[in-house]
């Protein structure tokens, strides 16, 4: 059950990391400003650094590698299609 809880834990900490760096690129759709760098992105880049050491609690270090890097691009390439669902249009 611990097991579980964390590894839903690890993924959440890397949807929001994923959130944030996206939403502070210039070319994101979901805004209609980008947030600010500054804070936001270096918060996201630890977040990530914190889910790599997190899976690397509980895989091997191989595993734990090749995991976060497919949840990673899994990640980059669904979020983003959310703009897709927008009722407004895109500019």
């Amino acid at each position: 059950m611990e097991t579980a809880l964390f590894y839903g834990f690890l993924l959440l900490l890397m949807v929001t990391a994923v959130a944030l760096l996206y939403l502070s690129s210039k070319q994101q759709a979901l805004l209609s400003h980008p947030i600010a760098v500054a804070p936001w992105r270096y918060l996201a880049y630890m977040l990530l650094l914190c889910s790599f050491c997190g899976w690397h609690l509980v895989l091997t270090p191989a595993a734990a590698f090749f995991w976060w890097l497919l949840v990673l691009g899994i990640m980059f390439g669904t979020l983003p299609f959310i703009a897709l669902f927008k009722r407004e249009p895109l500019k």
